[in-house]
C-alpha cells in the first residue's frame, strides 16, 4: 500500500501521541493543578486566624511558583524529615499531635502488607474546591515519617483519595515491598526500566514525526504554489508529460488551457494585497471544485492558472470551459468589505493535432489566450478551429 506523505505524516504523530500518552501514564508524579489564590482565600477567610489561609498559599502558590513540577516531592520530603524530630512513639501519639496542630482526624490501618491512612478535615485540603489533583503532600510526609520511626520499617505512601480529587477524605496507601516496608508499587507494574524504553521510543517517535513534518513541508514548497495551494508550474509540467505519454499510447487527446482573470488589478486596488490574494485564494478554490479528480491545475503567474485536462477533445473542451467559467462568474466573493466577481479569459490547445511537448502545448495556449483577451472579458480561443458541437 502507498500512502502519502501526508498519510505518513498523520499516522506517525498519532503513534507519537499514544507514546506520550503511555507514558504520561505511568508517570509517578504527574503533573497536577493548584487552587488560585483567590480560592484559598476565599475558603479559608472564615477561620479564626489567617494562619491556615497563610499555610495554604505557602504550599499551593508559593512553593510552586519556586520549585516547579517538583514542589510536592520537595515538601513531602520536608515534612517527612521534619517529622522525625517529633519523636512520636506510637499511633495515638500521632493522632493526638495532628488534631492539637488543626492538621485534621487520623486513621490508620497497618498489618503486614499494608498501611492504609485516611485523614479528614486535612488542613491542605479541606473546603478547598476540587482541581482534579491530589495535593497534601504536606500531610503525607509528615505521617509516613512518623510512621517509621514507630514501626521502624519504611513507609512511602501515595494518596488515592484526596479532597482535592473531590472526594470527601484524605487516604493514603502503601504495601510490604521486597525490602522491610511499606512501600507504595503500582502493583508491580511499569518498573524504571520499563519508563525508560517508553521515554527512548517516546523521544524516537517524535524526531521521526519532527523528520516526516520537514519532508512534507519541502515537498509542499517544491511542488504548490504557496499563496493558493495549487500545483507550480514545475510540478505540473512532469505530470503533464505523463499524461502526453498516456495519450500517444492510448491515441487520445489531452486539452491544455490559459486562463487569465478579468481586471484582477481592480481587485487590488480597492480591497488592498491582503484582500486580493484573499478574493485569489477563493476563486481558485472554486475552480479546483469544478474539474475533475484526473484535471491538473496549477497557477501559472499572478492571476493565470493553466489547466491540463486529460481525455478531452475540441468538442468536449468547450462544454467543460463554459462549466467552469459560469461556475466561478457567478461567485460573489468579499474582501475589504466589498464583493466581488470575476470573469477570465481562456486559451485552449490541444495535443496532439496542436503540438506533441508539453511545453510547446502551454505556449500556444497562452497566445492563444492573449488572442481572446483581445475580443473582450469572458472569452476563450482556442489555436486550432473552434469545438465542433
Amino acid at each position: 500500500m502507498t500512502l502519502r506523505s501526508h498519510d505518513e505524516l498523520s499516522i506517525a504523530d498519532v503513534f507519537s501521541r499514544t507514546l506520550q500518552n503511555l507514558l504520561a501514564l505511568t508517570a509517578p508524579n504527574a503533573s497536577r493543578t493548584y487552587p488560585t489564590v483567590e480560592q484559598i482565600v476565599a475558603a479559608t477567610g472564615d477561620d479564626v486566624s489567617g494562619s491556615p489561609a497563610l499555610f495554604r498559599l505557602l504550599q499551593l502558590v508559593v512553593l510552586p511558583e519556586v520549585l516547579g513540577a517538583s514542589s510536592g516531592t520537595a515538601l513531602y520530603v520536608a515534612a517527612k524529615r521534619f517529622s522525625k524530630s517529633l519523636h512520636l512513639s506510637s499511633i495515638q501519639a500521632l493522632k493526638a499531635w495532628l488534631r492539637e496542630m488543626g492538621l485534621g482526624e487520623l486513621e490508620v490501618e497497618l498489618d503486614d502488607e499494608r498501611v492504609l491512612v485516611k485523614l479528614a478535615r486535612c488542613l491542605t485540603c479541606y473546603r478547598l474546591p476540587a482541581v482534579g489533583s491530589a495535593i497534601c503532600d504536606f500531610e503525607r510526609g509528615l505521617i509516613d515519617g512518623a510512621l517509621e520511626q514507630i514501626t521502624g520499617a519504611t513507609v512511602t505512601t501515595k494518596e488515592t483519595l484526596c479532597w482535592g480529587l473531590g472526594d470527601t477524605v484524605c487516604q493514603f496507601e502503601g504495601y510490604s515491598g521486597a525490602q522491610s516496608g511499606y512501600v507504595y508499587t503500582e502493583n508491580g507494574f511499569h518498573p524504571d526500566a520499563q519508563r525508560r524504553l517508553l521515554a527512548g521510543l517516546e523521544q524516537q517517535s517524535a524526531v521521526a514525526v519532527d523528520n516526516l513534518r520537514l519532508v512534507s513541508e519541502r515537498r509542499d514548497r517544491e511542488t504548490r504554489d504557496p499563496l493558493t495551494g495549487l500545483y507550480n508550474f514545475r510540478h505540473l509540467r512532469e505530470h503533464a508529460a505523463l499524461e502526453l505519454a498516456r495519450a500517444a499510447r492510448y491515441e487520445r487527446h489531452v486539452a491544455f488551457v490559459m486562463l487569465d482573470l478579468d481586471d484582477f488589478h481592480l481587485v487590488n486596488e480597492q480591497a488592498g494585497r491582503e484582500g486580493g490574494d484573499e478574493v485569489l485564494c477563493h476563486w481558485a478554490a472554486a475552480l479546483t471544485a469544478q474539474l475533475r479528480s484526473g484535471d491538473l491545475v496549477c497557477r501559472y503567474g499572478a492571476d493565470e492558472f493553466l489547466l491540463v485536462l486529460p481525455e478531452t477533445a475540441e468538442s468536449q473542451v468547450g462544454l467543460a470551459l463554459e462549466r467552469v467559467l459560469r461556475a466561478t462568474t457567478s461567485l460573489a466573493m468579499e474582501a475589504g468589505g466589498k464583493q466581488f466577481t470575476l470573469t477570465a479569459v481562456g486559451g485552449v490547445a490541444i495535443y496532439p493535432d496542436d503540438g506533441a511537448t508539453a511545453e510547446e502545448l502551454v505556449a500556444k495556449a497562452a497566445t492563444t489566450m492573449y488572442t481572446a483577451r483581445a475580443s473582450g472579458k469572458g472569452q476563450v480561443a482556442y489555436f486550432s478551429a473552434p469545438p465542433r458541437r
